[in-house]
């Protein structure tokens, strides 16, 4: 066999391997471009997903269970945020008259649901109120 020969076999099998016809390489193409659908779309859904709401003042409200949220983006907001400066004195003061509430009628001795009921809350704002209270 010549070198001329074992080249063209060589080169022969380089272009079968690098057929864009080739089964292989199609499906390593599509994989790829699956791949980076799939990613722009999780992308896409995590930008939908991320919250830029500020909660605007006049745009929080106070549930009947005693929590404060956001009626922009309808957020729950949480203890820093209830006290911050742009929320209003209003809300601060009706959690910390219904704070002193609790602590009254806890050292009478009360139990919880009996304080959540007196003070038509739910049982889980009196647990957070308490722990608030002992902290």
């Amino acid at each position: 066999m010549s070198s001329y020969s074992s080249t063209q076999e060589l080169q022969g099998l380089i272009d079968k391997w690098n057929d864009p016809k080739d089964i292989a390489t199609r499906a390593a193409v599509l994989i790829k471009k699956i791949h980076v659908m799939y990613g722009r779309g999780a992308f896409e859904i995590l930008q939908m997903m991320q919250n830029k709401c500020i909660h605007p003042k006049k745009m929080r409200d106070l549930c009947a269970d005693g929590t404060i949220y956001c009626m922009d983006c309808n957020a729950d907001l949480n203890e820093e945020e209830i006290f911050s400066f742009r929320t209003s004195t209003l809300m601060k003061q009706k959690v910390l008259n219904r704070r002193k509430l609790v602590k009254k009628y806890t050292k009478q001795k009360m139990k919880q649901g009996e304080i959540a009921k007196k003070l038509d809350v739910s049982l889980s704002t009196i647990e957070k109120d308490i722990a608030v209270i002992r902290n």
